[in-house]
């Protein structure tokens, strides 16, 4: 198949089976992420930003889901955005390296087409 950009694009059968760790492996995946953060909070509030964002909420904005991870006002998710310590390149680079190691095959090949 061919995308309106012209370049090719991998359709996969999603089954149940597939899903059902999708939220372990997240979870795993933000608690590890040490590195880029300051402090275990800024840790957390990523947490719950990136699992509200993948969620099926009909509204993603920060009080929505901060309602979903259980906080009353989305102050917690506006710090970590505006005023939180983290480095960004250390998270990229963290991210990237899961992404080698759990999705790597060795005899693929990683095409990048951006945006113009």
């Amino acid at each position: 198949m061919i995308g309106a950009d012209r370049c090719p694009v991998m359709l996969m059968d999603v089954r149940v089976e597939h899903v059902e760790g999708w939220a372990e492996e997240l979870a795993a995946l933000t608690g590890g992420l040490g590195h880029p953060f300051a402090r275990p909070e800024p840790r957390e509030a990523f947490a719950d930003l990136i699992e509200g964002l993948l969620s099926d909420l009909s509204r993603k904005n920060g009080w929505t889901m901060a309602g979903r991870s259980g906080h009353t006002t989305p102050h917690r998710i506006q710090k970590f955005l505006g005023e939180a310590s983290w480095s960004a390149d250390g998270l990229l680079a963290e991210v990237q390296a899961y992404a080698a190691r759990e999705l790597g095959d060795p005899s693929a090949m990683l095409v990048r087409n951006t945006p113009r």
